[in-house]
Parts: structure tokens; C-alpha cells; sequence
């Protein structure tokens, strides 16, 4: 069994928490939530009563110039 010692550090998870997906987007945690809940950004998974957001899914959407999920026109 590993412990969280012997882990390297340079595994990256997949699955991000709110937090991180946030960190990772330089907003906060409400505003990622309301973006996604809005159809602009990508919609988190839900495992359980967890709910994580895809790192490659963000990292696409970045990528492509943070562009509406639901195809809308932006405002």
C-alpha cells in the first residue's frame, strides 16, 4: 500500500477539486461555480457527493480561448 510519502510529487491529479480548478484559473471558487452553472465554463463531475472539475477539460478550454460550453454568443 503507498502512503502519501511515497507519492511522487510530480503525479498531477486529473480530477480537481473547486479550489484548485479555480487556482488554477486565477478566479474564485463562486465565480468558477456560477460560470459553470451558466454554461460558460466546463461543468464539474460529480463522484459521490464530491464534485471535481477534469484538469484536461480546463486546460482545452484555456487553450481555446475560454469559449462558451453551451455555444452561446457571449454578451
Amino acid at each position: 500500500m503507498l502512503s502519501s510519502a511515497t507519492i511522487p510529487e510530480t503525479i498531477v491529479p486529473e480530477l480537481l477539486t473547486t479550489r484548485e480548478a479555480a487556482k488554477l484559473l486565477g478566479i474564485g471558487e463562486r465565480t468558477l461555480w456560477r460560470h459553470s452553472r451558466s454554461g460558460a465554463a466546463p461543468a464539474p463531475v460529480a463522484i459521490g457527493g464530491a464534485v471535481r472539475y477534469r484538469r484536461s477539460e480546463i486546460l482545452d478550454w484555456i487553450a481555446a480561448g475560454c469559449p462558451r460550453i453551451d455555444g452561446r454568443a457571449r454578451p
